[in-house]
């Protein structure tokens, strides 16, 4: 897979919390006393003995004769639950997994009607990786027991630690069918939510949970960001508002806050929130840019410069002075060759800066508002600073063949860099245009030969194509020595393997990529239900399609797959 582009925002990053657990307490099977008493009263009584000798030893802290008095109570009793139980998380805290299986197998065997045996059973079998086996567990045990919460807790688990969010999802619904009054529950769920990002069913469940918990503040929050990335901007102000009553100091609320404002026209109420965030210790150079924005667009335009960020954006420092100086009606002929003049990492702050303006500020009003200003301080081809910024905007409007031209036009009057041509390879590949892509790519690699994102870039090119592929897993090869752990460059290694007929392998690097993603992704899944057809198990190939299709509802080809392979 083709790594995230470097100037994309990731603009909400949420954590799960692991609230649901899947350890039983001791003594509260469901249905079963502490002790069945199928056993002789003699034999039962030893058993209880046992037991107590292992407790008492337990609380002595000595850890051995507790084990050894535990185990053999279940030789006593083999009907005792709670011992067994007990005695295969001793096994599990001991790091002893392979006789805490061992135990637990023969205990579902002698009892295979004990639910919460089960579900200890799939918690050992998820700890040796054996997911299939664990999940057949978890699934058995809510089958004798479709009430045992613990059983959906643990299948959750489960399936996030296996990045499975659309099963993750599943089982929260089955879960909030049996405890629907729980804010906690909606509130994992919107978290999960959140990764897949389905906007729209987050924000569904953080409503329901501040319905059950107005005490949620982080819930108001997190609806806050939401409805801002999907511009229902008052009810965004609605509910940071809300929170920031409660959290006055938190500088990131505030700072989204200000973007809602700015873009419901109210320019003044947004700087007077950047003064607050600018007088604080959380002030950084974004900041500083975005209130200049602010001041300009407002025409506010005396004394930006007391504005102007201590370090850390010289570029943007200098551009917004310009764009200032132009709103006035003042010239500025000398910008293009002050802005030749600093040293700095113009990549970088466009990849902050800008991202951060369109992002808080809308992207088509901040975009396009930014894109004239620009323009009119040097036509194209009289600043190369200025001509990279107009192209930056253009890619993140989405206008790749605008940003084309600009970008040739950079190549035809200056001398050439690895940034111009990473732009055109992009830019390029949006366009469907595989010859210009590749071109630009080498060229790159000119500059820098062993930058594994590039390397990666051109590989999944190649395995897209179906073109190269010997040359493809050269280039993977060298990206994973760099970072083997980059769940895009494995992705792009199983989907040349796929290219090459070689389906388990296929399988193999797909499946650890999903696993290291920070998040489920739908293009991996596709790979994945391709990678399964083509070893002839349409069952799993059509499970993975489901997965894609759940979690991006327009990507092309999916639903056709279905159809076609119908059981």
């Amino acid at each position: 897979m083709k790594c995230a582009i470097r100037y994309s925002v990731v603009v909400v990053a949420a954590t799960l919390m692991s609230s649901c657990s899947s350890t039983p307490a001791a003594g509260v099977e469901r249905g079963t006393s502490r002790w069945n008493h199928g056993r002789t009263a003699e034999r039962q009584a030893q058993a209880m003995s046992h037991y107590l000798t292992a407790v008492i030893y337990a609380n002595q802290g000595k850890k051995e004769a507790s084990l050894e008095s535990m185990a053999k109570v279940p030789e006593l009793d083999p009907n005792a639950v709670t011992p067994t139980i007990q005695l295969v998380r001793a096994y599990i805290r001991e790091e002893n997994f392979e006789a805490a299986l061992a135990m637990c197998e023969k205990a579902v065997e002698q009892q295979p009607d004990q639910a919460n045996l089960y579900i200890v059973l799939g918690e050992i079998y998820h700890r040796f990786n054996r997911f299939h086996e664990a999940m057949g567990a978890f699934e058995k045990a809510i089958a004798l027991d479709p009430d045992n919460v613990m059983g959906y807790g643990a299948m959750v688990e489960l399936q996030e630690s296996r990045n499975d969010l659309t099963a993750a999802i599943e089982i929260y619904e089955r879960l909030l069918e049996l405890t629907p009054e729980s804010p906690g529950l909606y509130y994992q769920l919107a978290l999960v939510l959140i990764r897949i990002d389905d906007k729209e069913g987050a924000i569904a469940a953080l409503t329901k949970t501040i319905e059950l918990n107005p005490k949620l503040v982080r819930a108001q929050y997190l609806l806050g960001i939401l409805y801002l990335e999907t511009n229902q901007i008052e009810e965004c102000i609605g509910q940071l508002r809300t929170y920031m009553q409660r959290r006055p100091n938190d500088m990131d609320a505030a700072d989204n806050l200000a973007g809602a404002q700015a873009r419901a026209g109210r320019f003044e109420q947004a700087i007077s929130i950047y003064q607050r965030i600018l007088s604080s210790n959380q002030a950084q150079p974004q900041h500083h840019i975005a209130s200049m924005y602010l001041h300009i667009r407002a025409k506010r335009l005396d004394g930006l410069v007391t504005l102007s960020p201590p370090q850390g954006a010289p570029y943007f420092d200098r551009l917004m002075q310009a764009l200032a100086k132009q709103e006035s009606g003042n010239s500025n002929a000398m910008i293009g060759k002050a802005l030749e003049a600093i040293e700095g990492d113009l990549d970088a702050e466009c990849g902050l800066y800008l991202n951060n303006l369109m992002y808080l500020f809308g992207d088509q009003d901040t975009g396009n508002w930014l894109l004239d200003g620009v323009t009119r301080l040097a036509p194209a081809g009289e600043s190369r600073v200025l001509d990279t910024v107009r192209a930056r905007i253009l890619m993140l409007l989405e206008r790749h063949e605008e940003a084309v031209s600009v970008l040739d036009a950079i190549l035809a009057h200056y001398p050439a860099d690895q940034w111009v041509h990473y732009y055109l390879a992009i830019c390029h590949e949006e366009i469907g245009n595989f010859a210009e892509t590749e071109r630009h790519l080498q060229a790159y690699m000119t500059y820098i030969p062993d930058d594994p994102d590039i390397l990666n870039f051109l590989a999944y090119l190649y395995a897209e194509e179906g073109v190269k592929l010997d040359e493809a897993q050269e280039l993977l090869r060298r990206a994973l020595e760099a970072d083997p752990e980059n769940p895009y460059y494995m992705d792009s290694l199983g989907w040349t393997y796929y290219r090459l007929g070689r389906a388990d392998e296929a399988v193999k690097y797909i499946q650890q990529a999903i696993l290291t993603m920070d998040s489920d992704d739908a293009v991996l899944r596709d790979h994945l239900g391709d990678a399964y057809l083509l070893k002839g198990d349409v069952l799993r190939a059509r499970g993975e399609w489901t997965r894609a299709r759940r979690l991006d509802p327009d990507l092309e080809g999916v639903q056709e797959k279905l159809d076609r392979h119908q059981p």
